[in-house]
């Protein structure tokens, strides 16, 4: 009776914790529950998104747990020093300040595992229109991943796929129960990636089971049969689906841009190297994306050497406290280079939901407590001055005024306007009216 008493008790501060809260948004996206906030999904999910990153720190904010760096009022400071010389700098500033606010909820944010099993197996779910697209596949030979439940960007499912994959994965390595649905996952997560043509995360996760399989011994085997079994399957339904043709074709063989995008940030980083040139797409080069497709190439470009000295600080500090003995924190480095080679290929830090799984995936390598290094990204920031008992209150009021302005003027909510490449919303050109 007091063991049902204390399951039922867990179960209720679970329910009303702030990290189910945050799983929450995770069950719009697997669910496919429309909104309704605007005439596109990828808005309606950066409406919810802001909402519950500035929910996540007003609850800390009055927890007296909201605190504030020297190195963050110096990041600040620069942001406001930028905004005077950055191209179209409001497009740059409000992307920044999002990543702000994604830093602030992984302070706040504690691991739960249980959340991670809710995502995990909420996920399964997203795969039971699969098959009949493969048979749609067999018959027409041309694949269309009509079986997604919002018409997003195809990419945001492969990223999304990729991390849900690796914590996956971890749930079967630390013997769960439902062990069989923790292995069907990675399964049908990387063959719905081939059939998408999705390269990027065909190479990020190929070298995170690689690192996975030789470290750990006892689930070798499952891993390299999954992971083949993706492979075969996509294989035999390409095959079975090509048989009409000439030639089989297993892969894409564009460069989709990337090369262009890249020289064209980088030439636009050469023109101001110090402070960065901002929005630096807007107007000179409208048919190409409206971000590089590599994290650090954006943010070298849009910041300078100045706001990527602060992107190198954030990743100084996690190599710095993480253990690199491979043979012992294998699942962490292993996850860790599959996120790099994917943010350095592909848009994933664009779009709201994969914003969201990847601070989730950090809050589990860096503050989950089976991790030596998660004592350090644990401890609570503490105030030193006199000044940062009031400053904190001030830059989330600052905050919470300024992503209210720009709901009350955007243009989200018009069916007039047409979508281009994506920024803060899918009007990737235009923040207002």
């Amino acid at each position: 009776m007091y063991a049902r008493d204390c399951n039922l008790l867990r179960s209720v501060r679970l329910i009303f914790s702030k990290e189910f809260f945050f799983g929450s948004f995770f069950l719009v996206f697997i669910l496919g529950i429309n909104l309704g906030i605007s005439y596109q999904s990828y808005n309606d999910f950066r409406v919810v998104q802001i909402i519950l990153l500035l929910s996540l720190c007003l609850r800390s904010l009055f927890q007296q747990q909201y605190s504030i760096t020297k190195i963050e009022i110096t990041f600040l400071f620069y942001i406001t020093i930028g905004s005077l010389f950055w191209t179209n700098s409001s497009f740059i500033v409000v992307d920044i300040m999002l990543v702000y606010l994604l830093f602030k909820a992984f302070q706040t944010l504690s691991y739960r595992n249980s959340i991670t099993k809710l995502i995990v197996l909420s996920s399964l779910t997203m795969f039971l229109l699969l098959p009949l697209a493969i048979w749609d596949y067999i018959n027409t030979g041309t694949y269309l991943p009509n079986w997604y439940l919002f018409s997003l960007n195809i990419r945001v499912y492969d990223s999304y796929f990729l991390i849900i994959s690796t914590l996956s994965v971890w749930l079967y390595s630390t013997k769960e129960k439902y062990k069989s649905l923790y292995l069907l996952l990675p399964f049908l997560a990387f063959l719905a990636v081939l059939l998408d043509g999705g390269r990027s995360v065909t190479l990020a996760y190929t070298v995170f089971i690689a690192i996975v399989t030789i470290c750990h011994k006892s689930i070798r085997l499952p891993l390299i049969g999954s992971y083949i079994g993706s492979w075969l399957s996509y294989l035999l339904v390409t095959y079975v689906a090509t048989l009409g043709s000439s030639s089989l074709r297993i892969a894409r063989e564009s460069s989709s841009g990337r090369v262009d995008l890249w020289v064209n940030g980088l030439q636009c980083w050469a023109q101001n190297p110090i402070i960065g040139c901002g929005f630096y797409q807007l107007e000179q080069y409208p048919h190409l994306s409206a971000h590089p497709h590599n994290i650090f190439v954006q943010v070298l470009t849009e910041t300078g050497l100045i706001g990527f000295s602060f992107l190198g600080f954030v990743l100084f500090k996690i190599a710095r406290h993480i253990s690199w003995n491979i043979k012992q924190n294998y699942f962490v480095i292993a996850a860790l280079l599959a996120v790099i080679i994917d943010m350095s290929l592909s848009g994933v830090h664009i779009y709201p939901i994969t914003q969201m799984t990847l601070l989730w995936l950090f809050v589990f390598l860096l503050k989950n407590p089976v991790f030596a290094h998660a004592q350090y990204f644990n401890q609570p920031a503490k105030n030193i001055s006199k000044i940062e008992r009031y400053l904190p209150g001030l830059v989330v009021l600052g905050l919470v005024i300024i992503f209210c302005y720009i709901f009350i003027n955007a243009s989200i909510f018009l069916d007039d306007m047409s979508s281009t490449p994506p920024r803060f919303w899918v009007y990737g050109y235009q923040l207002f009216r």
